[in-house]
């Protein structure tokens, strides 16, 4: 992205959200935190839509204008994350190398702060195949975002400009959800910012000791 579009951004304003926006958004949150309450509390299987419904108050028909199915749910945290993702993108102010490493490490805070719902959703999605598509949507999202910095970073001269972006941002993205991954099975103990932190030092200066002379 050239610098004038960067400006260019950060200069326009979003449109206004409507009133029955912000009402649609609201309901789609009260679902989403109604949802989440109750798998964790009972376990995915044991709750039904119906039971969703009323702990939301909302009509089973208010449920489906917002998700189709309730597995639907359980790929909602990767589009809010990148929602907020896409938002702090757009205000942050540094460099595409220091925006990386924001974004990076606002996904593992945020990882931290709902650990038990990341370690439900990780839990069964794999547990449910038909649900990687979705996921695969979101994971799109997020590459897109992250390769977006990386061609910022490139017209910078920060980056490599012979990178493709998109094989960058799939490589950050495979590091993310394989820590990710980790993460769950080992209970949340390993310390996921330091891991995401160091993972992305890794990637942006390899493993060759800047010291030492290439071969």
């Amino acid at each position: 992205m050239a610098e004038s579009s960067i400006h260019t951004a950060h200069a326009s304003s979003p449109a206004p959200i409507s009133r029955r926006e912000r009402k649609k958004g609201r309901t789609r949150a009260d679902i989403y935190a109604a949802a989440m309450t109750l798998f964790l509390k009972r376990g995915f299987d044991s709750v039904t839509i119906d039971d969703i419904c009323r702990s939301a108050d909302v009509a089973r028909a208010t449920f489906f204008l917002h998700f189709p199915a309730k597995e639907a749910l359980l790929v909602e945290y990767g589009e809010r994350a990148n929602e907020e993702l896409a938002a702090a993108i757009v205000e942050y102010r540094g460099s595409a190398t220091a925006t990386l490493r924001m974004a990076l490490r606002m996904l593992a805070e945020r990882a931290a702060r709902h650990r038990e719902v990341v370690r439900m959703v990780v839990r069964e999605v794999i547990a449910r195949p038909r649900l990687l598509s979705g996921q695969d949507e979101r994971t799109a999202d997020l590459v897109h975002l992250l390769s977006g910095v990386i061609r910022r970073g490139q017209a910078s001269g920060e980056f490599r400009k012979r990178l493709e972006p998109t094989v960058a941002a799939l490589t950050i993205c495979a590091a993310w959800f394989a820590l990710i991954y980790t993460w769950t099975r080992h209970d949340g103990k390993i310390d996921i910012e330091a891991a995401v932190a160091e993972t992305l030092d890794i990637v942006l200066n390899g493993l060759n000791d800047k010291k030492s002379k290439r071969g």
